[in-house]
């Protein structure tokens, strides 16, 4: 992919690996400015950065914290991007 950076993966996210090195944490602040913390598998996080589709390398996050991971926006960046629609 070039020209794309995971978010997950840029300077702007701490990554902490476990002392059994079984869990990754990242941490940061959401393009909204929002804190987040994202604890997952290192394996997992493995096969991400070397190009695995997000949904099928975290299974068990939530497409929130998935959205977090790739381009930094959580659902309050996305809802001010793009507003819901009046009905």
């Amino acid at each position: 992919m070039l020209g794309f950076q995971r978010f997950g993966l840029s300077d702007r996210v701490e990554r902490w690996v476990s002392h059994d090195g079984g869990t990754v944490t990242f941490s940061g602040t959401t393009n909204s400015g929002n804190s987040f913390s994202i604890v997952t598998y290192l394996d997992e996080a493995n096969r991400w950065a070397n190009g695995g589709l997000i949904q099928e390398c975290f299974p068990h996050l939530t497409a929130e914290q998935r959205e977090i991971l790739m381009t930094g926006n959580d659902d309050e960046a996305w809802n001010r991007l793009f507003p819901p629609e009046e009905e």
